[in-house]
């Protein structure tokens, strides 16, 4: 009876272990629309997502539903528990970091969810690129914001990793060694950031009590900025770079040589692989094809001097 018990424990312990969940989904926040160039095109929507991101979570073998702002608590947690991850993505909305309103109280409320849920031990992973990088930082210390005004926008850069850094890093520490190669030696990563964080606010604002510090860059004027950040003990990571540029946004100066989009790939790869560990889902798969962002229609906006080519619109 006890070695029965014994292996059916084990069983379960394994079991857990390597579970994989085969159909990921994922939510991509919306944002407001802001940028002039589009606005006027769209009345009659005031939020969007861009299409990179849907794609490069496609590429990587996950669906992807959009989670809308400015909702209450109990709908982020309830999308959460239904999601197997969330990314953050980068923009420029009006409201950036104003953690009531828009975007910003969106990833303040989802940051506390996910860090609830993973302190239970049910593996929640959040992935924030350039707006989204900045926003988790914000919310990992209660809204206080750490960024000083930088000069990296359209900037391709090679990534420098703090020595220290790579043993307890998620990211590197099992990187194929080629595309490891590619990212610290060419200038494959986009940059499109005005706001940067500095080693120095990093721990004056005490961020290195709640993130690992993971690579850097320097701007055009030669200051030092955090390009990479990984929460100590979630799976949280912020990319001050676009990962998603290299293979879809052709607007702007961005890497679209076969390493830069090899490169980049990686990053998609990691997050919904992260996104399989657990068993979140939908009650029905009825409820889950409603969600879909098949459901909504793809704009092109590219001729009009946006920084995107696509655009995902909604009426929030």
């Amino acid at each position: 009876m006890y070695l029965s018990v014994f292996f059916t424990l084990i069983l379960s312990f394994v079991t857990k272990l390597t579970y994989c969940n085969e159909r990921p989904v994922i939510g991509i926040l919306t944002q407001e629309v802001y940028w002039s160039t589009f606005k006027n095109l769209i009345t009659f929507n005031n939020s969007y997502i861009a299409a990179s991101y849907v794609k490069a979570i496609e590429a990587s073998g996950g669906r992807v539903v959009p989670v809308f702002t400015n909702r209450t608590t109990e709908y982020y947690t309830d999308v959460v528990k239904k999601v197997n991850g969330i990314l953050v993505p980068g923009g420029s909305p009006k409201s950036a970091f104003n953690m009531t309103f828009g975007i910003s109280q969106s990833i303040n409320e989802i940051f506390h969810i996910a860090k609830h849920i993973n302190d239970d031990r049910d593996r929640f992973p959040i992935l924030g690129i350039c707006l989204g990088f900045e926003l988790l930082l914000i919310a990992s210390i209660g809204g206080k914001n750490p960024l000083i005004r930088c000069n990296s926008n359209n900037v391709n850069l090679p990534l420098k990793l703090i020595p220290t850094m790579e043993e307890k890093s998620v990211l590197f520490k099992t990187m194929p060694k080629d595309i490891r190669n590619i990212l610290l030696t060419e200038p494959v990563t986009a940059n499109h950031h005005d706001n940067c964080v500095t080693k120095k606010n990093f721990t004056s604002m005490k961020l290195d009590h709640f993130w690992n510090p993971i690579t850097v860059n320097k701007d055009e004027n030669n200051l030092t900025f955090i390009s990479t950040v990984e929460a100590k003990n979630y799976p949280f990571v912020g990319l001050q770079f676009h990962p998603e540029k290299n293979a879809y946004e052709w607007e702007r100066n961005d890497p679209h040589s076969w390493s830069a989009v090899y490169s980049a790939r990686y990053f998609y790869d990691w997050f919904v692989n992260e996104c399989r560990q657990n068993k979140h889902r939908y009650i029905k798969n009825s409820m889950l094809e409603n969600e879909l962002i098949y459901n909504y229609p793809i704009t092109y906006i590219g001729r009009l001097n946006s920084v995107f080519e696509q655009v995902y619109l909604f009426d929030e």
